[in-house]
């Protein structure tokens, strides 16, 4: 477009520069053919003209002498009257003659005319004295003065002729002048016209330009939806009247780019874009892009209103419809959070920060659901942030302390070890791992802490060798996000090779999850951490993604049954049966397989009936400090020796 514009100025400015070049070249003509014409007109006016009526004077005056001799000769006249005729006559050719002497000069012409006039003359008295007495003489003479006058007449013609042609050659080149001149004019009329045509199209192909760039200012590239600064303009100029503010966001959206790519991404947003504006103008709303995958949509109505429920419910309904991309079969849902103007916010930015809440809850709630704000929702949104700001500094604060949950051997019921889990002290009160946990994984905090774990759960397992002299196995829950760090490994080899401890007694737990991306290189990260001699389990099994193909490739020494399906498994048949087939699977796969959230001796005794090789919980102990939980191991190594 800039080539296009830029092309368009340089021809411009050649047509104008043309132009002006045909404007001065016109005028220099113009000024030339004027002078000339002047030049040549100059003479015309002053003697050539003139001479032509002096010329027809003088011819008038011969005439008149002509008619004076006719009337002698007839006697219409008295003698006296003819002599005066003739004496002025005679007089007024003298004069013509004289008159013409400027245009004709000294030359022949003049001369001529005036031999002739002479030769006139010179008869004039042999008339006179025949007149009356010899008519016949007289008539002679008449017809040889008739005679020289007529010739006389002829050379006045002649050089009245000669005038004339001059006029006409003269008004001929005139003519040329000027049919060149408009021929000029009109070129530069036809080039003038190019140019302001040209120009008008220039003109505008700016203002198609200008008006499009406007339109890129004010609306998201890709979608074609007004994006964020024109939300926030039309929420700064809306009426004082109710209106309600939905923000949204297409759930696990980084999936899709994940798994097919951005390209791919960008063409699934289009047509959710439209999908998702069609559903919102057909219920009178206003629908703006923010970024990435979150949309803005406002509604001249009220959250109450049975006509904004419906509204929201065939959004999320014409989201959730299969979208097919490329042969691809793509789902999607959507996670809303909704204020109410004034109810919620009497300004823009209250009302998109308490919309934001809204969906963030929406959002921590599962997603595919829309969230009302209240109160409540920024309450707990700014617990969250101080919260993860106290949590940054609880490492260095030395606020964080480990609990280790001893684990028992069903076979023959002894101590195999503990399950290292993070306490957090603050103020002296421990705060749930249910709070910080989730909060730590989603701020990034957890590769920090969860090293920080995995340093003190070595320094134990070493303190507890030192006091007891005997191997003491320790597990340790590692996050996808610590296990996908690029550091990960390193930190390991160089823990191991600082403290000296056995690798056997290390197990890391992590779930199945961290196959959700890049599950070729996972499996090569585990068989290196084997390769180490470190004992690996898998934690949760059969809560999130499950893969029995993954599985059967994992270098793993152990499952471990989430406590959600012990639980309730002596009361609900169907967990019971998950529980039976996992034992069952983690035999046939040679894998030692443990039950967590053991809390009775029933629970206890359909696992050891079931073949189940390890448990824990709070049947058999809490989870203990560390100077608890070493009072516990010496025990159970009492108890072991006798």
């Amino acid at each position: 477009m800039k080539h296009t514009i830029s092309s368009s100025r340089r021809l411009i400015y050649m047509l104008l520069l043309l132009v002006i070049v045909a404007s001065v070249t016109l005028s220099i003509f113009m000024e030339r053919t004027a002078h000339n014409i002047r030049h040549n007109e100059t003479p015309l006016l002053n003697r050539t003209i003139p001479q032509m009526r002096y010329l027809g004077d003088f011819e008038s005056a011969l005439l008149r002498y002509q008619l004076a001799l006719d009337k002698r000769f007839t006697d219409s006249i008295t003698p006296d009257r003819f002599q005066f005729l003739e004496s002025m006559g005679r007089s007024e050719l003298e004069a013509t003659l004289e008159q013409l002497r400027p245009s004709l000069g000294d030359g022949p012409e003049l001369g001529a005319l005036r031999a002739a006039y002479q030769r006139i003359i010179r008869l004039t008295p042999e008339f006179e004295r025949e007149v009356g007495v010899n008519p016949a003489a007289a008539r002679a003479v008449l017809i040889r003065m008739n005679e020289e006058v007529k010739q006389l007449r002829l050379r006045v013609d002649g050089l009245q002729q000669g005038v004339e042609d001059a006029i006409y050659d003269n008004g001929s080149m005139a003519n040329r002048a000027i049919g060149w001149i408009t021929g000029l004019v009109h070129v530069f009329d036809v080039l003038a016209l190019v140019t302001c045509l040209f120009m008008l199209y220039h003109v505008r192909a700016r203002v198609r330009v200008e008006d499009e760039l406007s339109h890129q200012a004010r609306h998201d590239p890709l979608t074609g939806l007004a994006h964020r600064r024109s939300f926030e303009a039309r929420l700064a100029s809306l009426p004082a009247l109710p209106h309600v503010v939905v923000l949204g966001t297409i759930d696990r959206f980084s999936r899709i780019i994940g798994g097919f790519g951005h390209a791919f991404g960008d063409r699934v947003m289009i047509g959710l874009a439209a999908r998702i504006r069609g559903a919102a103008e057909r219920h009178g709303g206003e629908v703006f892009r923010l970024d990435g995958a979150n949309f803005a949509i406002l509604f001249r109505t009220d959250c109450s209103d049975l006509a904004f429920a419906e509204a929201l419910s065939v959004l999320r309904d014409e989201v959730r419809n299969p979208y097919d991309c490329e042969g691809h079969e793509i789902y999607t849902t959507l996670s809303l959070g909704a204020v109410n103007y004034p109810q919620h916010g009497a300004n823009p930015d209250v009302l998109l920060r308490n919309a934001d809440a809204a969906l963030q809850a929406a959002r921590k709630a599962g997603g595919d659901r829309l969230e009302i704000y209240s109160q409540q929702l920024n309450a707990e949104a700014g617990e969250r942030l101080d919260m993860e700001a106290l949590l940054r500094h609880a490492v260095e604060r030395d606020e964080l302390e480990l609990h280790y949950q001893p684990q028992q051997s069903l076979g023959d019921g002894s101590l195999i070890g503990f399950e290292a889990l993070v306490r957090w002290r603050r103020h002296g009160k421990l705060i749930s791992p249910a709070e910080f946990i989730p909060l730590a994984e989603e701020s990034g905090l957890i590769v920090s802490i969860g090293n920080w774990v995995l340093e003190e759960a070595v320094r134990q397992i070493s303190v507890w060798q030192a006091e007891t002299g005997q191997p003491v196995a320790v597990a340790v829950n590692i996050s996808p996000r610590q296990f996908a760090a690029p550091g990960f490994l390193a930190h390991l080899e160089d823990l191991l090779a600082t403290t000296h401890v056995d690798p056997a007694c290390l197990e890391l737990e992590i779930t199945e999850s961290v196959m959700m991306e890049g599950a070729e290189s996972a499996i090569a990260l585990l068989h290196r951490l084997r390769a180490l001699g470190l004992k690996l389990a898998i934690d949760d099994f059969g809560t999130g993604y499950s893969s029995l193909a993954y599985l059967s490739r994992f270098p793993i020494h152990k499952l471990k049954i989430d406590q959600s399906f012990v639980r309730n498994m002596h009361a609900v048949s169907e967990q019971s049966a998950i529980v039976q087939a996992t034992i069952s699977l983690g035999h046939a796969l040679g894998m030692t397989v443990i039950a967590e959230g053991v809390e009775s001796e029933v629970q206890r005794a359909m696992l050891s009936g079931w073949r189940c090789d390890e448990m824990q919980g709070y049947y058999y102990s809490r989870p203990l400090p560390a100077a608890s939980a070493l009072n516990f191991l010496e025990g159970s190594l009492q108890l072991q020796a006798a």
